[in-house]
């Protein structure tokens, strides 16, 4: 038996491999780039998500405290009620989310 060597066609192209090498070391550093931003972003949505929320409740327990006084409650119940705290200058304090909201009271 007799083996034959073939010829692939392929040639050890060394010129080659830097540009190939350049690329793929181009594409990692744009992925990782893309990640680092979307995570970046993320956070910064996650804020603002979070005060939006924040205001969302406050306005809530503005609409609490009117119902309350509809009802006939005076306004140290209410604050008992709805565990809520005034500061020196008679505002309601809320603080949630990492956001603190002063309301006046209605």
């Amino acid at each position: 038996m007799k083996f034959v060597k073939r010829k692939t066609g392929l040639k050890n192209n060394k010129k080659g491999d830097i540009p190939i090498t350049i690329l793929v070391i181009g594409v990692l550093a744009v992925c990782v780039l893309a990640i680092l931003s979307f995570f970046i972003s993320n956070n910064s949505v996650k804020k603002s998500f979070l005060s939006i929320d924040t205001v969302t409740e406050s306005a809530l327990i503005k609409e609490k405290i009117s119902f309350y006084e509809a009802l006939g409650y005076k306004k140290e119940e209410i604050k008992t009620i709805l565990n809520l705290q005034e500061d020196s200058q008679s505002n309601i304090v809320f603080k949630g989310y990492g956001v603190t909201v002063k309301l006046a009271w209605p």
